[in-house]
């Protein structure tokens, strides 16, 4: 990465306009539950922010850009909507089945989540259009899993596959996976919004009942 793109990520990371009084608008339990389908890898990632679209709590563009580039080659809402129907089509769980058994929804869906945020975040889609992207996620997850754990523990194995092949750079990350996912789960964790926001909640009828 630029040393020059990362100061100012950085820098921005920490003096950044605070996301929440840009983004004031509030969410509906149902868009809570979607945006905590990128809970893991929001929880792995400085200056996250849970149950909001904006992924940080901060105004920056520079960090998701930065990061769509280098994890997926993403460098404009061409190359961001094509990943994600990729992903919602497609993605890994396909030629993981056979390995797993059955197809690690999570694994797919829990980035498709994380881009879409991301990409709100870089500029490369309006949030009308990231909650209609996010929308696709809902029947996928919601008819595969049924609680959080279960989602959890699917998205683990799925990462543990692609590690196999993804680079010795990734070494280590799962442990980190592991323990964002246990702090996650825990029930004493009041910040975590697995916590706040039940699995059954999308089976249930929507409700906007404050946060942002």
């Amino acid at each position: 990465m630029n040393i020059g793109i990362m100061a100012v990520a950085l820098v921005k990371m920490a003096i950044g306009r605070p996301a929440h009084k840009r983004y004031p608008a509030t969410l509906t339990d149902h868009q809570k539950w979607i945006v905590s389908l990128d809970a893991i890898l929001a929880e792995r990632s400085y200056g996250h922010r849970h149950l909001a679209l904006y992924p940080l709590k901060r105004i920056n563009s520079t960090q998701p850009r930065v990061s769509l580039k280098s994890s997926w080659g993403v460098t404009s809402p061409e190359s961001f909507h094509s990943t994600l129907r990729w992903l919602a089509t497609e993605g890994h769980r396909i030629q993981m089945a056979p390995v797993l058994g059955r197809q690690p929804v999570a694994w797919d869906f829990g980035r498709y989540v994380c881009i879409v945020r991301a990409g709100f975040a870089a500029g490369y889609v309006d949030e009308p259009g990231a909650w209609q992207l996010l929308s696709n996620a809902v029947a996928p997850v919601a008819q595969t899993y049924r609680s959080w754990r279960e989602f959890a523990d699917d998205f683990v194995a799925g990462r543990e596959l692609w590690m196999r092949s993804a680079g010795a750079e990734w070494n280590g990350s799962q442990e980190e996976t592991v323990s964002a996912v246990r702090s996650l789960l825990d029930p004493a964790n009041g910040e975590s919004p697995w916590q706040q926001v039940p699995w059954e909640t999308i089976h249930r009828a929507d409700q906007r009942t404050g946060g942002h």
